[in-house]
């Protein structure tokens, strides 16, 4: 949905015990349970640099991200490994999330279009 301020998208990526790498410390995109929904706002520009604000929601849990950093900066609700992964998908579809927040168009959103 590129109608506003904010895309959502449902996640439908299925746990996984495996790793891509093999190892405990890299989780993969495949980790992030499928009943995360993730909004990605407009490029934002702050102090000379360009950022995407990123958000997962699960019920009443909630996390809080930036890229193009990759870093999860505010969460509720979810565990240490949760963040973890979130981070993780957040560095493994940097520019994915970053051409989404490019067709972002707020104007639109405020007149209703």
């Amino acid at each position: 949905m590129e109608d506003g301020k904010v895309i959502l998208k449902k996640k439908v990526i299925r746990e996984s015990d495996e790793l891509i790498s093999g190892k405990r410390d890299v989780p993969s995109q495949s980790q992030i349970p499928e009943d995360v929904n993730m909004l990605v706002t407009g490029l934002l520009h702050k102090d000379g640099r360009s950022f995407v604000r990123v958000s997962f929601l699960r019920g009443k849990d909630w996390a809080e991200g930036i890229v193009p950093d990759a870093k999860i900066e505010k969460s509720e609700g979810f565990s240490e490994e949760e963040v973890g992964r979130l981070a993780a998908y957040l560095l493994e579809q940097k520019a994915m999330i970053l051409e989404q927040a490019k067709g972002v168009n707020p104007l639109r959103n405020m007149f209703g279009m």
